[in-house]
């Protein structure tokens, strides 16, 4: 079934406390109220939405959570396949490497460097655009941007649904917008967004 729209959340979540469901990172406080339209309209519309968790927050383990399709890093592991009809919302896994500087000298924050299955999953769902947003935009976000449009898929980047990666620097996130720009990437406000929805 072809898609309109899907979302990817960068990092926006994380495993709750309590292991039953899932929580926003304290960092995104600031878009909290975004996200929630654009979750609210995923699930409105049945657009599929994947999701990543920050490598130092609290991630999903398999099975993951009930309603949520769990990714595996592994190209070996295609049991996932299996059930893709059968969800909206998708996990996809990341690697991590411990602490917070192995994890950015290993780019652990690059989900399609490590996750052999990220590309085909979003193959795999028939969506017409990506639109992609969240939380660490010079890494995290950007990786995510990156690893959609060097798939051959297109994007919209929300430029204000983001939170800045720690260090950044307003010269490093230009840098980031004109790399995306470069590769293919629209930059929309959610409200040019919403206005495309619902256009006919």
């Amino acid at each position: 079934m072809a898609h309109r729209f899907g979302f990817f959340d960068a990092d926006c979540r994380e495993l709750a406390e309590n292991g039953r469901g899932l929580a926003y990172r304290l960092r995104v406080g600031p878009i909290v109220p975004q996200l929630k339209q654009l979750y609210a309209l995923a699930e409105a519309r049945a657009y599929p939405l994947v999701f990543t968790t920050c490598c130092s927050g609290r991630m999903l383990s398999p099975p993951g959570l009930p309603g949520i399709g769990f990714v595996p890093l592994d190209a070996a592991d295609a049991s996932w396949r299996a059930t893709t009809g059968n969800f909206r919302q998708f996990y996809l896994a990341k690697h991590t490497c411990g602490q917070p500087k192995a994890n950015f000298d290993c780019r652990a924050f690059d989900m399609f460097q490590y996750n052999a299955n990220a590309s085909r999953l979003l193959r795999e769902l028939g969506v017409e655009t990506w639109v992609v947003f969240g939380n660490g935009f010079d890494l995290c976000v950007g990786a995510a941007a990156r690893g959609i449009l060097q798939a051959g898929l297109e994007l919209i980047l929300l430029e204000d649904v983001r939170i800045s990666s720690a260090g950044a620097t307003s010269e490093s996130e230009q840098r980031t917008f004109s790399t995306l720009r470069h590769l293919g990437a629209r930059l929309m406000t959610l409200q040019s967004f919403m206005h495309l929805v619902n256009q006919p």
